[in-house]
């Protein structure tokens, strides 16, 4: 998970998408990769996955290969990002 909120997981800088504190785990009771960041500070944040650590291959907006970056306003605490790879969603909440 690359993002405007990765220096806060812990990263070196933001957008970094090989930083393995952003990286999703596969949970494979449902085969939806995801990532709880515990306490994300309140804000406008922008994201979107990039696969293998690489800007190869990403998906932004509406799951689209190279879209724009997914917009998350967020008040503050928990936030668990999701990517189920079947259909290229992105979501958080």
């Amino acid at each position: 998970m690359a993002g405007s909120f990765n220096s806060e997981l812990g990263c070196p800088a933001d957008w970094d998408p090989a930083c393995p504190t952003a990286s999703l785990t596969l949970d494979p009771a449902d085969n939806v990769w995801r990532l709880t960041a515990e306490n994300l500070p309140p804000g406008q944040y922008e994201y979107k996955v990039a696969l293998n650590g690489t800007w190869g291959v990403n998906y932004g907006a509406d799951g689209a290969l190279n879209g724009n970056n997914i917009v998350l306003d967020h008040p503050g605490g928990p936030a668990t990002f999701r990517y189920d790879h079947r259909t290229r969603m992105i979501t958080a909440g």
